[in-house]
């Protein structure tokens, strides 16, 4: 018998549950992922770089300044140019969402993988990942076209091989490259650095352990280090006249850089962010914060343990905080989940009872196990089947394609375009790339497009989502701002938060309001 046979017949339990949790993902996370939720801006920047990258051999579709690494979207467009998704697929956004579901897969294979090593039962594993997977908020925030999703595998890679039983250099050495390309992809990542070092640490052998450590960290650093090196390169490391810079947009990220406010805060922007995670679904997060104790008194699962504590630990400060950061969240919710189902449930109640303490253990068990079945049925599945219904069924994109398509018909390919990024790729796919539209967010931070724009009469079209720009965005955009005042509604499509509405702007000014 092969080694390869004898492998797959040892865990051939395992297989079938993962097979099963793997199918479950992809129906699930499939279903109208084109059509919900939502498209918006951060998808279409991301979208718009990743074609830029296999259209126009460059890294973005404007000057690069730093604001993430690049190799996010240098995956999606490697994804994009092997399967031809821009090409197969009616907007730019679906092809992105794509390589999102293929990345979900991947990653709910590695949280059941990551559980099985943390010596979790196949029942307990099974059950944490597949709520993992089928919590509202996971399936709608795995969907997004975000840097987030990309990295999120990697990481997960990066302790799945720290926490291999074999203990070897070549796992430490893989570890090390997972974490690179993670905090590559996002860079926010990074803040897990020192729980995954002490993953390597608490399961490295004595005998080799600074070997380990030092291989990781050699590694890590040569393949982190080559983002800076790139700058450097370009002369674009410190900052100066006339250029971006690394260390230029990295002060602005970490000091200039508007905060959220606190979440503890009625009043904040991070306060409504928190509500609207736990408006899609509180019931994952809450299961992982009440397992959480268990994972953090068990040595061999404290790696999921200090990350979950860490990224809730970082929630109370006052700094920025980005629309997707539960993303890296929930996977570890779901491990502590899995964590508390094994040892608060299961395994007391394997306990024989040859004692009166043993018996009222194994009893507080099997009552604890049959309440928690019971609230699940009663509040979470109703609730959890509401939401997964919205997001197989309703199409909440489609006033975006019939933008897309009435442009198409109906605008010359040589006009000027103002158009907000989530709508570029799919114009530039159009046709509409002499001139190609312009970016909202570039008419006033960019120089280059402020110099070619000429003002506002430089504007044709302007399409931008919602009724209107309103007037307290006028410091922000002056220059659409004006055009928009100097123009007619030439179309309108969907109602409320899905409404698009292109302007035609008229180059006789009027008298300003």
């Amino acid at each position: 018998m092969s080694a390869v046979t004898a492998w797959l017949k040892r865990h051939k339990i395992d297989l079938l549950v993962a097979g099963l949790l793997v199918a479950l993902t992809i129906i699930v996370g499939g279903a109208n992922m084109a059509g919900y939720p939502q498209r918006f801006e951060d998808e279409g920047t991301y979208v718009s770089q990743a074609f830029a990258v296999e259209k126009r051999h460059a890294l973005t579709h404007y000057t690069y300044w730093y604001d993430h690494p690049p190799v996010g979207w240098i995956q999606i467009a490697g994804y994009t140019t092997l399967t031809r998704a821009f090409e197969r697929n009616n907007s730019a956004i679906s092809a992105g969402r794509e390589f999102m579901l293929v990345l979900h897969v991947i990653t709910v294979g590695l949280i059941y993988a990551i559980a099985r090593r943390l010596k979790l039962g196949i029942l307990a594993a099974g059950i944490g990942v597949l709520l993992y997977a089928l919590s509202p908020l996971t399936i709608e925030f795995s969907r997004y076209v975000l840097l987030d999703n990309v990295a999120l595998p990697w990481l997960l890679g990066a302790f799945l091989l720290a926490l291999s039983p074999r203990r070897s250099l070549t796992t430490a050495v893989g570890s090390a490259v997972c974490m690179a390309i993670a905090i590559l992809s996002k860079e926010t990542l990074l803040v897990l650095l020192p729980i995954l070092l002490y993953t390597i640490w608490q399961t490295s052998d004595k005998r080799n352990r600074r070997y380990t450590m030092t291989a990781f960290s050699v590694i890590f650093v040569m393949l982190s280090a080559s983002y800076i090196l790139y700058a450097a390169l370009k002369s674009e490391l410190i900052p100066g006249a006339g250029h971006v810079s690394l260390l230029g947009t990295l002060y602005f990220q970490l000091f200039s850089r508007a905060g959220s406010g606190s979440i503890l805060n009625a009043h904040s922007s991070a306060y409504g962010l928190a509500n609207y995670w736990l408006s899609i679904d509180p019931w994952l997060l809450a299961a992982g914060v009440v397992a959480l104790p268990v994972s953090l008194w068990v040595k061999q699962l404290r790696p999921v343990g200090f990350s979950l504590l860490l990224g809730l630990l970082l929630l109370l400060r006052s700094g920025y905080l980005p629309y997707p950061y539960v993303i890296a969240l929930l996977p570890f919710a779901g491990l502590t989940l899995a964590a508390g189902l094994q040892y608060l449930v299961w395994l007391p109640a394997r306990l024989k009872p040859i004692s009166v303490k043993a018996r009222s253990i194994a009893t507080a068990a099997l009552l604890l196990s049959l309440g928690l079945e019971a609230a699940f049925t009663i509040f979470v599945a109703p609730a959890w089947q509401s939401k997964i219904q919205t997001l197989l069924i309703v199409d909440n994109d489609a006033s975006s394609r019939q933008a897309v398509d009435w442009i198409n018909q109906n605008i010359g390919r040589e006009n000027r375009l103002v158009v907000e990024s989530a709508l570029w790729t799919d114009l530039q796919s159009k046709g509409f790339d002499k001139p190609q539209p312009v970016w909202l967010y570039k008419t006033e931070t960019d120089p280059e497009v402020t110099k070619s724009l000429g003002g506002w009469q430089g504007i044709d079209y302007i399409v931008l989502d919602g009724p209107t720009i309103s007037q307290n965005s006028a410091h922000n955009f002056p220059t659409v701002y004006t055009a928009i005042a100097n123009s007619k509604i030439a179309a309108e499509f969907g109602t409320n938060s899905q409404k698009i509405v292109v302007y035609k702007v008229n180059h006789q000014p009027k008298n300003l309001p």
